[in-house]
């Protein structure tokens, strides 16, 4: 591992600490989106208020299959597939919490 990468981790982690933050605690996926967190390797976390968001790299066109996968899953259950209409979600099936990362731009 680089050592800036490194420098930057520990400075964020303790940064993180010293703020009393809540860090995401990791999870398995669950729920109606599922299949599209395996389909682009994302790891899911719950986020501080119990909900789960999964996280993933935008590498080989995964976010294109992501949003092909939700959107496929709103239509199959007869809902609008929100990367359509712009319409975030329903009360029937919540929008999935989603983190890319742009492997540009991180340091791992």
């Amino acid at each position: 591992m680089k050592l800036p990468g490194l420098l930057f981790r520990a400075t964020l982690a303790a940064t993180a600490i010293s703020f009393g933050t809540q860090i995401a605690a990791a999870a398995e996926c669950q729920g109606p989106f599922v299949q599209c967190a395996r389909g682009v390797n994302a790891q899911c976390s719950l986020d501080p208020d119990g909900v789960q968001r999964m996280t993933f790299r935008d590498t080989g066109g995964r976010v294109v299959l992501f949003e092909k996968c939700v959107g496929g899953i709103y239509e199959a259950r007869g809902l609008p597939n929100p990367y359509k209409t712009g319409n975030l979600g329903s009360d029937d099936l919540p929008f999935p919490r989603t983190e890319v990362i742009d492997p540009r731009t991180s340091y791992d």
